[in-house]
């Protein structure tokens, strides 16, 4: 395989995970099953059976260990979670203001002065 493979669920490197994966093999750092569909070159969401081989009975459950003989697993298999649009017009909302409302170092949040400030400078007329 040209890439190194990573979890499907977690991203983390499956470099230590002895190949061909067993049925029984989890990722090490987040004890997901790894042969499963979701891990498979033959997976594809779009279809109604989750599966482009032509032999392949259609999976019911893609995340859970299977018997599978067509698993071929895939180095790209991992997706991050998309952020929701509040979660988008937070951080933007956080930008605009110079805010970062995520840390928990009360260094990193502005004062209400300087966001009031930033607020103001935004309107004034120039």
């Amino acid at each position: 395989m040209g890439t190194q493979l990573v979890c499907w669920r977690c991203g983390a490197s499956l470099k230590k995970v002895p190949l061909p994966l067993i049925r029984l093999a989890q990722c090490p750092a987040c004890a997901s099953d790894l042969h499963v569909c979701r891990l498979c070159r033959f997976y594809d969401s779009k279809l109604s059976g989750h599966c482009s081989h032509d032999l392949a009975e259609p999976a019911r459950e893609v995340d859970v260990a299977n018997f599978c003989h067509h698993f071929r697993p895939i180095a790209g298999a991992f997706r991050p979670p998309e952020k929701t649009k509040q979660a988008q017009a937070a951080t933007q909302f956080e930008a605009l203001f110079g805010l970062n409302t995520n840390s928990d170092d009360p260094s990193q949040i502005d004062s209400s002065t300087d966001a009031k400030s930033k607020f103001d400078a935004l309107f004034k007329d120039k």
